[in-house]
């Protein structure tokens, strides 16, 4: 059960005045403890080096942060893929839509040159209905497989149809969801997606392409435990206890308890720098078993392009045998990508692919109009909740 805290009645103006500056002080105090520990790790930076040679170890790069050159983009073809899906449940049935684009850039002399799109520019939403009963965690789940499905046949059709040097995917390079999968439909989506999945890695190895994934709004806490587990106690070993460092440290450090990897990395990273890459799975977990031996070549790191958002978090596949050749082409495409605006750190052509392949709810509720106007006025679709008469 999540605990509550104390609740307060949005009506009671004087005490909700002082809850929320409760929070507020709270956000201030935790963020002041992650930029204390930051400062003190980059300043013990050149001190702390991780064993990268390690097969036990998550970390495969020596040093805690590195710089990333912003590199013109010249003779560069870069494909970025994003979907969008509504689901609407309505009596006897499920509603989803949804539609995948590939925004393509052609870069010469550092100038976007041309830009083209798979399917079309504005591509057309496809429809699924579903009439066996699902409960809502189902559908929940058959949505996000159906949508990621869509996303990689696009980003298969575009890198087969273009000669592509990276493909940038909206999200991670490994399927999600994949803890929640029970009923026979999602088992059967979910076998098509470890099937997209594993041929889009071998196409992209086979080529030679950059499989790179972008994930917006990262939720994970990998990168902070890292550092509990790794690197706090090599700190401590090469730590200088005369020069104060130690005692603010040790007062602090707890902060990465409760620490989401962006809000600490905000603080750790300054602009054109990336933290070192680690593998995206400790152990053979059973989130990447169906993957095979590609589970064993899945990488991240996390890279802060501009000086006024968050750092992103970069996941990819390694596709040629040069491990670091690939993380450095990966981050210098992606911190090239991704300085256009100094307030938000996503590559253009995710942008550019969100914006097309994007829904509008109302797109859904046109649809089931069009099934209501078939039936009997009698027939009931909506659900009971979004049909209260007051």
């Amino acid at each position: 059960m999540i605990p509550l805290g104390d609740t307060i009645s949005l009506n009671n103006h004087q005490h909700l005045e002082h809850k929320i500056g409760k929070i507020a002080e709270k956000i201030k105090d935790q963020g002041e403890k992650r930029r204390l520990v930051a400062e003190i790790l980059r300043r013990a930076k050149k001190d702390v080096h991780l064993p990268a040679d390690d097969k036990d170890k998550p970390m495969i790069e020596s040093s805690l942060i590195y710089p990333v050159r912003k590199k013109p983009l010249e003779d560069l073809v870069i494909a970025g893929v994003d979907g969008g899906v509504l689901s609407k449940p309505l009596h006897g049935l499920d509603l989803i839509l949804y539609r995948a684009a590939a925004a393509i850039f052609h870069y010469e002399d550092d100038n976007l040159r041309k830009a083209e799109y798979y399917p079309s520019e504005t591509p057309s939403p496809q429809l699924i209905n579903v009439h066996e009963p699902l409960d809502s965690r189902e559908l929940e789940v058959l949505t996000s497989l159906k949508r990621q499905l869509m996303e990689l046949n696009v980003a298969k059709e575009a890198v087969t149809r273009w000669d592509v040097d990276a493909l940038i995917l909206d999200g991670s390079v490994v399927p999600q969801y994949t803890t929640r999968i029970s009923g026979s439909k999602t088992r059967e989506a979910y076998r098509k997606l470890i099937e997209s999945f594993t041929k889009l890695y071998r196409i992209c190895t086979e080529g030679e392409i950059l499989l790179i994934g972008a994930i917006e709004d990262s939720r994970s806490t990998r990168i902070a435990k890292i550092f509990q587990k790794e690197i706090f106690p090599r700190f401590r070993e090469n730590a200088n206890p005369g020069n104060g460092d130690i005692t603010s440290f040790n007062k602090n450090k707890n902060i990465l308890v409760n620490s989401r990897d962006t809000a600490f990395l905000d603080y750790f990273l300054d602009p054109s720098e990336r933290s070192f890459t680690f593998k995206y799975s400790e152990a053979p977990a059973n989130l990447l078993k169906d993957l095979g031996e590609w589970r064993k070549k899945i990488y991240s790191f996390y890279i802060k392009p501009v000086p006024y958002d968050r750092p992103t978090r970069v996941e990819f596949v390694k596709t040629s045998r040069d491990i670091q050749k690939t993380i450095e082409e990966t981050a210098t495409i992606m911190n090239s990508l991704s300085a256009s605006h100094d307030a938000c750190a996503l590559p253009s052509v995710l942008i550019e692919a969100d914006a097309r392949a994007a829904l509008a709810k109302e797109e859904i509720s046109i649809l089931r109009d069009s099934i209501a106007d078939r039936l009997e006025p009698s027939t009931m679709l909506d659900l009971r909740r979004e049909r209260r008469p007051f």
